[in-house]
Parts: structure tokens; C-alpha cells; sequence
């Protein structure tokens, strides 16, 4: 497997690997974010945090979000695990950009309503 890393100049570390014969791409973007780096008190953080990721951003509401990736036939998607969230995007590999565009949206620019906050805490506490 040929796996490139580049580190930008942020210090992220980017993963590529080319794979030609797809016509898919998968993107993902996986932060430093899980229970072990949760302090008593904030137990649940990180998962709250990926749930709310997909609400809405400044420029998105959550369902531009879904609308704009389905109307590719692409998919988001997110797990949070001991050390780590991951955020992914699956498109056809002429919708990387929008895919892409989406991630980093959703990672820099999430607006946290406070009724939508609430609503997610119950979730997340179940």
C-alpha cells in the first residue's frame, strides 16, 4: 500500500493513498478527542461534540448539510473512540471538494443552539 503523509504547515498530518481504479473517494478527519483525554466533569464530551458537529454551522443548517452531500450520493458519518472522533465523507471522487468543504465547515464553523445542545445531551447520556 502506498500511503503518502504530509504535514502542513498547521502541523496536521494529511494521510493520502491513490488508489486509480475508484471511482469513490473517502475522506476523514480524526481529532485528538475521546474519553481518555476528558477531564472529570466533562465525562461524555467528546461524544456530544460529534453529535453536534452535524447540527449546523454558520453557513449550514444541518439539513443543507444532509441535502448537499445526498444530492452527490455521498454519505457523513462519525464515531468517537477512546483517543480519537473521526468525521467522514464518502463521494464520488469528482465531489471531493464539497466533501471536503463540508468536513472542514462542520469542524471549524459549528454553531451549538442551546436547545439542540440539550436534546443531544439527553441522547448521548442514554
Amino acid at each position: 500500500m502506498n500511503v503518502k503523509s504530509t504535514t502542513l504547515d498547521n502541523g496536521m498530518t494529511v494521510l493520502t493513498h491513490h488508489m486509480p481504479h475508484l471511482e469513490s473517494s473517502s475522506l476523514g478527519i480524526w481529532v485528538k478527542a475521546g474519553s481518555r483525554w476528558e477531564r472529570p466533569g466533562e465525562h461524555g464530551i467528546s461524544h456530544l461534540l460529534e453529535h453536534m458537529a452535524f447540527k449546523g454551522t454558520k453557513t449550514r443548517s444541518s439539513r443543507q448539510i444532509a441535502e448537499q452531500i445526498e444530492q452527490v450520493g455521498g454519505e457523513l458519518n462519525a464515531a468517537t473512540s477512546i483517543e480519537h472522533t473521526g468525521y467522514f465523507a464518502r463521494v464520488l471522487k469528482d465531489d471531493v471538494p464539497l466533501a471536503a468543504d463540508i468536513l472542514s465547515d462542520i469542524l471549524c464553523n459549528s454553531v451549538f443552539d442551546p436547545d439542540e445542545l440539550a436534546r443531544e445531551q439527553r441522547v448521548v447520556q442514554q
